[in-house]
Formats: C-alpha cells, sequence, structure tokens
C-alpha cells in the first residue's frame, strides 16, 4: 500500500512538471534569466616618462697639504775608545743526543679482537705516535689503516696504554718526539 501510494506521488509529479514544460511558462522563465556580461573597455595606459639624465659626478679630487720639516743640525760626533771586548769563553761541549729506544718487554701484540677473528679481518695498521719526556705515548693517529677500523682503533688503545720507550736526550734533559709503528693483524697469531 505504501509503495502505491509513492509510485502515484511520483506519477503526479511528473505529470505536472511534463504540463508546465509543455505550456512553456518554465522556457519564458529560463529565457529571462539569462544575462550577458560584456566586458568594460579599458583604455590603454600611456608609457611611463623617460628616466631624467642623470650627470655623472667628477671624480674626487685628494687634496694634499703641503708641509715642509725644519731639519736640526746633527749632533758633533765625538770618538769614544773602548777596550776590545773579551774573547767569549768556550761552553762546555754539549752531549750527544741519543736516540729513541723501544722497551721490548712492553712491545707485545694486542689482543685480537673476537668480532674481527669471526669476520676474518687482518692486515697493517701503521700509526704515528707521540711520545713525551717520560717515555709514554700521549697521542696516537692511524696514517695507514689496516682496513677495518675496529683493528685500528684496537692497535691505537693498546699501543697507547701498553707500549713504553727510552725517550731521546738533547743536551742531557730528556726530549719529547713522534715515531711511527706498526702492528700486523694476522689470524695465525688470534688467541
Amino acid at each position: 500500500m505504501g509503495l502505491a501510494i509513492v509510485i502515484g506521488i511520483h506519477v503526479l509529479a511528473i505529470a505536472a512538471l511534463v504540463a508546465a514544460l509543455a505550456s512553456g511558462q518554465i522556457m519564458k522563465q529560463i529565457r529571462d534569466i539569462q544575462a550577458s556580461v560584456a566586458a568594460e573597455k579599458v583604455p590603454p595606459k600611456a608609457p611611463p616618462p623617460p628616466p631624467p639624465d642623470l650627470a655623472k659626478p667628477p671624480p674626487p679630487v685628494a687634496i694634499v697639504p703641503e708641509f715642509s720639516v725644519q731639519q736640526e743640525a746633527p749632533p758633533p760626533i765625538t770618538t769614544v775608545k773602548t777596550p776590545p771586548p773579551a774573547p767569549p769563553k768556550a761552553a762546555p761541549p754539549a752531549a750527544p743526543p741519543t736516540q729513541l729506544e723501544s722497551i721490548q718487554r712492553t712491545h707485545t701484540l694486542p689482543p685480537y679482537p673476537t668480532i674481527s677473528q669471526r669476520l676474518g679481518e687482518q692486515g697493517t695498521t701503521q700509526m704515528e705516535v707521540a711520545i713525551n719526556k717520560e717515555g709514554s705515548v700521549e697521542g696516537c693517529k692511524v696514517i695507514k689503516s689496516s682496513g677495518s677500523e675496529r683493528l685500528d682503533t684496537a692497535a691505537c688503545s693498546y699501543v697507547q696504554s701498553h707500549w713504553r720507550w727510552k725517550p731521546p736526550t738533547q743536551n742531557g734533559q730528556a726530549v719529547a718526539v713522534n715515531t711511527n709503528v706498526s702492528v700486523v693483524w694476522n689470524l695465525k697469531d688470534a688467541q
């Protein structure tokens, strides 16, 4: 029943729309609503005025003051005889400089890093070490890598903490020096 009522309402609405279109009332209203918009004509703008002629300023002129310096008469020259200087005393002979000597018992191989053993990493780490007046390593810098950052870091750390030298002397005093050392990483030596 409800469906029949809905269908009936739709049929009546469509019939009313068709009748209105047929009579022309809606079409007349649609035609009346149409409008057109004409663009307003804008007159062309006048070109901008030419820029004013700018005259070049004259180049700057440096004003150099003139002045004169009066010179005083040079003082009279007097000669004073001084005794010849005493011959310098001969310096005591300097002690010949000594060479850097390693303390062999401290120059042992560092322990092989476990991860490097598992990965099969090997090579030679070349380092420049700074040795202080006491013979200890103050600084270590890798100058040629073994190919593994892990091995290079282990070599530098071990050399800094374990290796010792007898520092060289100059004029009887110990001096700080730099030297190059190498650590060979070979899996055959791994423990």
